[in-house]
């Protein structure tokens, strides 16, 4: 598979999780299957970048560095976006170290 193969690879499936993560999020669909799909996304994303770094000969002592990055993409994903169950909303939280504990939408409990 040449490079320029991967490339397109890659873009696609890079727009087809984005476009997958804006449809999930921007219809009205159940908050649980929300909470559960967001995951799936942010590891798909993740496997798929490692993926990519093995079939472009990426160098052996670089993984550990990478693997850093995408331990780093995998917690800021999933400790900076909170569900709400009473509004259905994904709320972006800016400070990664505390936590969220009410909707800025609507105010209620996020516990």
């Amino acid at each position: 598979m040449s490079t320029g193969d991967l490339i397109f690879f890659v873009i696609f499936f890079w727009v087809v999780f984005i476009t997958a993560r804006l449809a999930v999020f921007a219809l009205n669909i159940d908050i649980k299957l929300k909470k559960r799909l967001w995951p799936a996304i942010i590891f798909s994303l993740s496997g798929m970048m490692l993926v990519l770094a093995y079939l472009l000969d990426f160098p052996v002592k670089g993984y550990a560095v990478l693997g850093l990055a995408v331990a780093a993409i995998i917690y800021t994903n999933l400790k900076g976006f909170y569900f709400c169950e009473s509004c259905g909303k994904m709320l972006a939280n800016k400070k990664i170290l505390t936590t969220v504990e009410t909707c800025e939408k609507c105010g209620s409990s996020l516990k």
